[in-house]
């Protein structure tokens, strides 16, 4: 016995309604389940679909898919997070190097001209991180909207380039060495010109890791989705 297009559809909705809204996992768990409760039919022709999907369902354990989401999640993760890696690198070969050191540059002087205090330079950073969150539950509210008006499927790595996924934590990193590096003075124009130029890289390299993750790996998300799922275009 095999499983009828009819079960299949049935097996889709199973995975919705325990919380599998991306439709690679879906699919992915629905030929798992058809797979096992033709097995099952091997052994025992007799017994009926729901049983079997229900005994199969069961061997996920406690938390049902939720083991499985996580897993996929921490691989896209790490696939993402070599997206981002691979793209801010980029800002360190020619010619995006000479644009790297020139804005390096202007802030290190700009640092220098004006008398801003070390607190009041990470106020900035801090209202720039909060811009970013700003503008990434803008967006992606408008592009859930989009999608749900559209009927269009949910792809787990589509989500994560679109909300940025696990790259708030890359662009939190320059913040972290401020912390650190960090000179303990009223004005970071009085500041050792190692240190300040040390300020100066790391604002600029925030502010490209932001770039990134806003504009450059959205920007390029099919190219990516089509090289994570090859069947992403017909489907979609």
């Amino acid at each position: 016995m095999k499983v009828n297009a009819i079960q299949i559809e049935q097996l889709f909705s199973f995975t919705r309604k325990h919380y599998v809204e991306w439709y690679d996992l879906q699919s992915e768990l629905v030929d798992h389940l058809a797979n096992g409760i033709e097995q099952q039919w091997e052994e025992n022709p007799m017994l009926s679909f729901e049983d079997a999907l229900q005994r199969e369902f069961k061997k996920f354990g406690v938390f049902g898919f939720m083991d499985v989401v996580e897993e996929r999640q921490k691989s896209l993760g790490k696939k993402y997070s070599k997206l981002i890696w691979k793209h801010v690198l980029g800002f360190f070969k020619i010619p995006k190097i000479f644009m790297l050191v020139l804005f390096s540059f202007l802030v290190f002087y700009l640092l220098r001209l004006l008398t801003i205090t070390p607190d009041y330079f990470l106020g900035i950073l801090v209202i720039l991180c909060f811009g970013y969150f700003a503008i990434l539950i803008v967006s992606n509210y408008r592009k859930r909207k989009r999608a749900e008006e559209s009927g269009e499927k949910k792809w787990l790595f589509k989500d994560m380039i679109m909300q940025q996924g696990v790259g708030l934590g890359f662009g939190l990193i320059p913040i972290h060495i401020f912390n650190i590096i960090m000179p303990n003075t009223e004005s970071l124009a009085t500041s050792n010109d190692y240190v300040l130029g040390g300020i100066s890289f790391l604002f600029v390299l925030m502010c490209i890791m932001i770039y990134v993750m806003l504009v450059e790996i959205p920007k390029r998300a099919e190219e990516y989705l089509q090289e994570t799922y090859p069947e992403y275009q017909l489907v979609d």
